[in-house]
């Protein structure tokens, strides 16, 4: 087998003693169809000269949208949705799942119209950690798959009513970081800005 020179190289991991780790997402997700892309931002094959090991995980650009289009968002209760990325595969074909539940508690006819029109469409979401920084569930390669459930309860004291949306994607990455632009209805946020280009 012919020897190939690595594409990139690895540095060390670091954690300095007092800092802190908030784990879980924002109460706010972002997302579109993906036939309202244009054009992805794209994920570097190699570590810039001038660069760091994160860099191989952060999407280069914005996402260019159809005309007139922007992304939507949903309200979400951020304590109850979770987000995992999982390996799958086999060198060297290796990939990762990418999925998030999301809990909304909209139980309503606006959800249920979303969950008909997502659930057999091609989505792209962006979820945001506690720390400002946004992640990418959806990419060009594979499609999304979303699942919505529902729940009406029964007990007005006990039991959760709301709809629970499910999306998973396979990528190359463990959800990937976005920087870009995401031209929304309420105007467009840098989440660059946002985060100090943590």
């Amino acid at each position: 087998m012919k020897q190939c020179n690595p594409a990139t190289e690895p540095t060390s991991l670091e954690w300095c003693t007092g800092q802190t780790n908030t784990p879980g997402i924002r109460p706010k997700v972002f997302f579109i169809p993906k036939g309202s892309i244009v054009k992805f931002p794209t994920l570097p094959t190699e570590i810039p000269t001038s660069g760091s090991m994160g860099d191989l995980a952060t999407y280069v650009g914005s996402f260019k949208l159809v005309a007139e289009k922007k992304w939507k968002s949903m309200d979400i209760l951020s304590d109850k949705s979770p987000a995992t990325a999982e390996s799958q595969g086999s060198k060297p074909s290796k990939t990762y799942l990418n999925q998030a539940v999301i809990v909304v508690p909209n139980a309503d006819a606006e959800s249920a119209g979303l969950s008909k029109l997502a659930a057999n469409d091609d989505y792209v979401y962006l979820i945001q950690q506690r720390n400002g920084t946004y992640r990418v569930i959806g990419n060009e390669m594979f499609q999304t798959n979303t699942d919505v459930t529902l729940s009406l309860g029964s007990d007005p004291t006990g039991d959760e009513m709301g709809t629970t949306i499910t999306p998973s994607c396979t990528d190359v990455c463990h959800f990937p970081i976005y920087m870009g632009e995401i031209v929304t209805e309420d105007g467009t946020i840098n989440p660059d800005e946002q985060t100090g280009g943590a």
